[in-house]
């Protein structure tokens, strides 16, 4: 079924009046790189922003510690760990460590190379049961042996951009290819149902699939298109999933989808304001409360 042209079905998680920190869920973000080649402090910062602004109650940041400090100065609000306090290598102390969050983004600015490879297998094979938003590296890494994907046993939600679908596709052995509008929609449902996972395929009329069930979104600005703002979404559907009393698949899709929705429309009310260049991250992540403020809650 395809719902297009309109806001997503359903509603956004309630906010009781006699809520605190912990009602709205515990977001983990896990990326950032310090290599010798290479580093990225923003992913990770940026998806933390995300989550926060979108509702959760606490965001973690698990970063390289040469950029934690760096990556908390962005972020100020979320907390940080070093990630290589992460018992990778110890699958039922990883499985009982990711179970203490409501929702798990991995990826943003982590890196592909062995050692960020290693820590993506890991998460995606040690068969625990919360929901992991998986955007940016991990999909890069995940289309080496995409067999991880669908042997996890987390509810998951695929963030990829064209370029990233495309290298998914490839080893998956998908042929739809996300060019004109009617192919975005064949091809994120085609990568949903070889997966079995959301996918949220991004771009100018971003779809979001799950199975049979697909609803595209015709809201957004050219000012989105421009570093760290895909980050920024990831964490916004941590933020709203982490929130989300019902952890179905139908409810992750539900909250994929208003994810969506609230960062194409957040973009638009910078752009209102600002034109259609010059957009930063954290200015976009500052706008999702007062896109949230007005919409239905149950």
């Amino acid at each position: 079924m395809s719902r297009d042209g309109q806001s997503p079905p359903g509603l956004l998680p309630s906010r009781p009046v006699d809520s605190h920190k912990g009602t709205f869920g515990t977001v983990m973000v896990i990326g950032g790189c310090d290599d010798a080649d290479s580093c990225m402090v923003g992913g990770p910062a940026f998806s933390a922003l995300g989550a926060l602004r979108s509702g959760a109650g606490r965001v973690v940041m698990a970063t390289p510690r040469g950029i934690l400090g760096h990556c908390l100065e962005v972020s100020p609000s979320a907390t940080g760990i070093p990630i290589d306090s992460i018992p990778f290598d110890d699958e039922s102390e990883l499985r009982s460590q990711l179970e203490m969050f409501q929702t798990i983004v991995l990826g943003p600015g982590l890196g592909t190379g062995s050692v960020a490879e290693r820590l993506v297998s890991s998460i995606l094979s040690c068969r625990s049961s919360t929901p992991i938003v998986i955007d940016a590296d991990a999909i890069n890494i995940a289309a080496r042996d995409p067999g991880q994907l669908i042997g996890s046993h987390s509810p998951c939600v695929l963030t990829p951009h064209p370029g990233e679908y495309r290298r998914l596709a490839h080893t998956l052995g998908i042929s739809e290819s996300p060019t004109s509008d009617t192919e975005r929609i064949e091809a994120a449902m085609a990568l949903s149902q070889a997966v079995g996972a959301i996918a949220v395929l991004k771009g100018a009329g971003t779809v979001v699939a799950s199975g049979d069930s697909v609803w595209a979104c015709d809201r957004g600005t050219p000012a989105l298109a421009t570093a760290g703002t895909g980050d920024v979404l990831a964490g916004i559907i941590a933020g709203l999933v982490a929130q989300s009393i019902s952890l179905e698949q139908s409810s992750l899709w539900r909250m994929a989808a208003w994810g969506v929705w609230i960062h194409a429309v957040s973009g638009e009310r910078w752009s209102a304001n600002h034109g259609d260049s010059g957009l930063l991250a954290a200015e976009l992540a500052a706008e999702v409360p007062g896109v949230m403020q007005s919409l239905p809650r149950s």
